[in-house]
């Protein structure tokens, strides 16, 4: 059973709990019913949320498209850095090619994937 929790940011950066609610499933129109009672929970217009970040749940996006008060969608840097690792990491899984020495036989340094991943993070 998903656990759906919404939370608030401060200005001073502390999250504090909004709401949560368990799905029966991950599907649009539960998160839509949730974000409909989050709605009405919220009685002026002034508390209605700006920014809505996400962690790039296409569901959890397009429910959040339908809720009338449009508000920009984000996406966690968190979560997007850890999908880039996780992409780099299974992009540099590659066999070791064989090695051709050139006339002068110099001898080239192979660099493990795990260097390739770290030095590619830390750009």
């Amino acid at each position: 059973m998903p656990f759906f929790e919404i939370v608030g940011v401060t200005s001073t950066d502390m999250t504090y709990s909004v709401a949560f609610a368990f799905l029966i499933a991950e599907k649009e129109d539960n998160f839509v019913w949730v974000l409909h009672l989050l709605l009405q929970l919220l009685s002026s217009k002034k508390d209605m949320p700006n920014v809505v970040v996400t962690d790039r749940d296409t569901v959890l996006m397009n429910a959040l498209a339908t809720i009338p008060p449009k508000t920009t969608a984000l996406l966690c840097y968190f979560h997007v850095c850890r999908d880039d690792k996780v992409k780099c990491i299974t992009g540099c899984r590659v066999k070791p090619k064989d090695v051709k020495l050139d006339e002068k036989e110099k001898v080239v340094k192979e660099e493990k994937p795990s260097d390739i991943v770290n030095n590619i993070m830390k750009s």
